[in-house]
């Protein structure tokens, strides 16, 4: 891999300045790259998770492969009560062959310790012959004998349930996916409480703009957030009277609730991305269907707004992945490159000189370099005559233009 790449995930894992996911999307020819993990302010925490973080980059760039590499880290985070955090680092690693592995930390913040089963579980041993009858049941080729060993190392709570995972070799599964069982929390007796979390409120649709046929429109997209960006791109669209389409990541919604409410409130859409920002065409229609449906349901439970677009990673798609989903695919025809060129004059020339009323264009969140720019796009094409529109919008004039 280049040098440049492995600069930038280093300056990646350094960390970051608040109590949000530190999200980067790197696409270079030789690796795809998608790491997400949250920064907790919790020192000992944080370090464990950065820790994982670098051990994993480090046996990805070790690794040999005849095709183009992937690195995928995803993460769950949840405040179980005011004083236990729960946090889960899923990591799929595909070269010759694919690596799934997970790594969780419950930790108490109270008396500054790192939980395990038995601080969580009034009497594990009860437990421990109901979850492998019902392992055995979801995964009918484990094999007793590893199951006489495994361990309980791995697992979060959150306001359902007790969620433990596996490594397939722990069962001696022939699955490359993880392996996991839920348990529900009112069928065993805690040695922790639980906040419940309250049913949220649905929110508002996005606004209609007043446009007619014959003007000239453009809609303007952003990548891989919500972000710490996210209410910065705000302000700028606010202020020039414009609007965009956020194409979210799935287990970054919840990190971000109100910058999404935000989003539609001001008149701009949300869109799906994919849930872990995995490269789709080297999925199953069930894994596929998986980030998909989760993604949205994360939209839908943070601000009541269903989306009915989909934006496929790396713009990597198949018609027969198309038919997997109710979802509109939403490609692009002008690129900023903004994760690439890191430069807002190169970025200005890959976009102004390129738009044409009807244009989409690609720009990301989560990265300063476009925000930098954005502001002299809306300017500039404001003052060429174009009205900014969603990109569901721009859709229906098409076909109205058609007609």
């Amino acid at each position: 891999m280049k040098k440049i790449l492995i600069l930038l995930i280093c300056i990646l894992l350094m960390g970051c300045e608040d109590k949000k996911s530190l999200v980067s999307y790197i696409n270079q020819d030789e690796a795809l790259i998608s790491i997400s993990y949250p920064i907790t302010n919790i020192n000992v925490l944080d370090d464990k998770i950065t820790g994982y973080v670098h051990q994993a980059y480090n046996e990805f760039k070790n690794m040999s492969s005849s095709d183009v590499p992937e690195l995928n880290i995803s993460y769950t985070y949840k405040e179980v009560n005011t004083d236990i955090v729960s946090v889960s680092l899923q990591t799929e690693i595909v070269t010759d062959k694919r690596v799934n592995k997970i790594k969780t930390f419950t930790y108490n913040k109270s008396n500054d310790k790192f939980l395990t089963m038995e601080d969580i579980v009034s009497d594990l041993d009860a437990l421990d012959y109901d979850i492998k009858k019902e392992l055995l049941i979801k995964y009918q080729d484990a094999d007793m004998d590893y199951l006489s060993n495994i361990s309980y190392d791995y697992f979060t709570v959150d306001d359902e349930n007790l969620t433990i995972y596996f490594n397939p070799a722990e069962i001696k599964s022939n699955y490359d996916n993880l392996i996991y069982l839920d348990i529900p929390l009112n069928s065993m007796d805690l040695l922790i409480d639980v906040d419940k979390s309250e049913e949220e409120k649905t929110y508002l649709s996005i606004k209609k703009k007043n446009v007619s046929l014959d003007d000239k429109v453009v809609a303007l997209t952003f990548d891989d957030g919500p972000s710490k960006y996210t209410n910065k791109i705000l302000d700028v669209l606010k202020k020039y009277d414009a609007c965009g389409t956020f194409f979210v990541v799935g287990n970054r919604v919840n990190f971000y609730k109100e910058q999404l409410k935000r989003t539609l409130n001001e008149g701009s859409e949300i869109g799906n991305h994919s849930y872990d920002h995995k490269l789709l065409t080297r999925l199953s229609k069930e894994e596929f269907q998986s980030e998909v449906n989760k993604t949205q349901e994360q939209i839908v439970k943070a601000t009541g707004f269903t989306p009915t677009l989909f934006r496929p990673t790396y713009g990597g798609y198949t018609n027969t992945l198309k038919g997997y989903t109710d979802l509109t695919f939403v490609l692009w025809d002008v690129d900023s490159r903004d994760w690439q060129v890191k430069s807002k004059d190169k970025i200005l020339k890959n976009i102004l000189p390129n738009v044409k009323s009807g244009s989409i264009i690609l720009m990301h969140d989560g990265l300063p370099y476009g925000l930098n720019a954005l502001e002299d796009v809306l300017s500039d094409l404001k003052n060429k005559g174009y009205k900014f529109v969603t990109v569901s919008e721009l859709l229906e004039l098409k076909k109205l233009r058609e007609s």
